[in-house]
């Protein structure tokens, strides 16, 4: 019994283990794919994402690491000595009444001496060094450098020791004339040469004396250095006595690559890197394009259909957003209406008087609450029947259906009156005034004939001091209220209606 028993719970056993284990180890269906798939794309677009961050902060790194090292890539220098080849300099001493006393104490350290037995007009004692090898018109480019550093021990009694550059221009230097070189100069008290100086290169400056000496024109008076003849060292002020000058360096300084260069050079960096990687993204973007293709085609359809539908609707649009009146596009729809109905209308064309001084003068906040404002007034003292809009700017249009040449007139000069007693702006008064023009359409003739017309009236109203109602007639005479009368109109217009 006991066995019958065992036998049959491992009988129930194994069907249940057989029942369940299909269950366990079934295949995933579809929608278990599909998640799966989703799944891998997202790992996917993890990593990637990783990638170029990781990828995006070492570009950054770097370009932090290359703008610091800017600072010790090594300098370009040029030092002006006696041992320099082919080192070309020479002194040179001249003063009314007084015979040349400047001597070297050593010259291949340019230590010398000058002396002046009495102050006198004109004097001069200075050390001139060559910056040209062969040709006095073709010398050293010293734009390249940002400073002089000059060590130089003076003993006199100089009001200012000067350095000087000449730099040499084709456009108005002459070789035979050595002071026609550009005179660049920079003046040092000698209480400054007590300690080593490093002089910008932006202090030179050219003297409006030998700027006037030439009659240039003024795009010629700024410093230039990239053609460099001689540098110069010379006294100025009372040069009686004698003067110990000693020149133990002379030096310019500047980057190899300047700032501006090597900043270039990695901005191209980044834009190459930058391209390549919007060429591969773009190849990448192209392949998948294919192959969504079809499945997009549809999307595609629809969002063209879409976008003419709203092109339409906007097109249809003829309210103005600012003023609430019609716009251009409504006026035109509101013309052919009443054209196809072969009926007589008037127009009034409406034009607000310096209008841009309000802008100009109180703002364009301001100016939108004038038109606002004006569109009320002309809303509320129009019929239903009518059409108003905004023609553009401060200029609006009035069309009125069956009104003569005469009420229009009268509706005119209203709207002209309300306008002008009207308070625009009560925190800040404003006072605002506008021409009419007022024409009126018949049997033979069209719309555009009266619209012409009413802008004659209108322009005629501008020229005749503003703030008035102009209506023209078939000849052409003109009706005036307002501030003028009695006038005539031998003038074009300026609207033209859009069929």
């Amino acid at each position: 019994m006991g066995h019958r028993l065992t036998d049959q719970h491992n009988r129930r056993a194994a069907v249940n283990f057989r029942t369940q284990l299909p269950i366990g180890i079934s295949e995933p269906g579809p929608d278990a794919g599909q998640y799966l798939g989703h799944v891998r794309e997202v790992g996917e677009l993890i990593h990637k994402k990783s990638s170029q961050s990781a990828s995006l902060l070492i570009g950054i790194v770097l370009t932090l690491l290359a703008v610091v090292a800017h600072r010790f890539l090594p300098e370009r220098r040029l030092t002006l000595d006696s041992a320099r080849t082919g080192a070309t300099f020479f002194l040179m001493q001249y003063g009314e009444g007084t015979p040349p006393q400047a001597q070297w104490v050593d010259q291949a350290n340019f230590h010398f001496t000058c002396g002046f037995a009495r102050a006198g007009a004109d004097q001069d004692c200075s050390f001139t060094y060559l910056l040209y090898s062969t040709s006095a018109d073709r010398g050293t480019d010293l734009s390249r450098y940002r400073t002089l550093n000059l060590k130089l021990r003076y003993a006199g009694n100089a009001r200012y020791v000067r350095v000087s550059i000449r730099n040499f221009d084709p456009r108005f230097s002459r070789v035979e004339d050595s002071n026609s070189s550009k005179f660049n100069s920079v003046s040092l008290p000698p209480k400054d040469l007590a300690q080593p100086l490093a002089i910008s290169l932006n202090e030179f400056s050219v003297p409006e004396w030998w700027v006037n000496q030439y009659e240039l024109p003024r795009k010629y008076a700024h410093p230039d250095l990239s053609n460099a003849t001689a540098i110069a060292f010379d006294l100025l002020g009372d040069l009686a006595g004698t003067h110990d000058i000693q020149i133990d360096k002379i030096e310019f300084e500047g980057d190899w690559i300047s700032t501006e260069y090597w900043y270039l050079g990695i901005l191209c960096v980044w834009m190459i890197l930058a391209t390549t990687y919007g060429i591969t993204q773009w190849l990448r973007l192209r392949r998948k394009h294919r192959e969504q293709r079809k499945k997009i085609h549809d999307l595609v359809d629809s969002n063209a259909q879409l976008q003419n539908e709203k092109e339409k609707y906007e097109k249809l649009s003829t309210l103005d957003a600012l003023t609430k009146v019609l716009n251009r596009h409504g006026i035109e729809q509101f013309v052919d209406s009443v054209r196809a109905t072969h009926a007589p209308a008037s127009v009034i064309v409406i034009d607000l008087d310096h209008f841009k001084r309000i802008n100009d003068q109180r703002g364009h906040y301001m100016g939108d609450r004038v038109l606002q404002t004006v569109g009320e007034i002309l809303r509320a003292h129009t019929r239903s029947s009518d059409g108003l809009g905004r023609w553009g700017g401060e200029e609006f249009v009035l069309v009125c259906p069956g009104a003569s040449l005469s009420k229009a007139s009268d509706l005119a000069e209203k709207l002209r009156h309300t306008i002008m007693e009207t308070n625009f702006i009560p925190e800040d008064p404003l006072p605002i005034t506008a021409s009419f023009g007022v024409a009126a359409s018949h049997d033979d003739q069209t719309f555009e004939d009266a619209f012409r017309q009413a802008d004659q009236a209108l322009y005629l109203a501008k020229s005749r001091g503003r703030n008035c109602v102009v209506a023209a007639t078939e000849d052409q005479m003109h009706k005036v209220t307002g501030a003028r009368k009695s006038t005539l109109a031998l003038i074009s217009g300026r609207f033209k209606l859009h069929k």
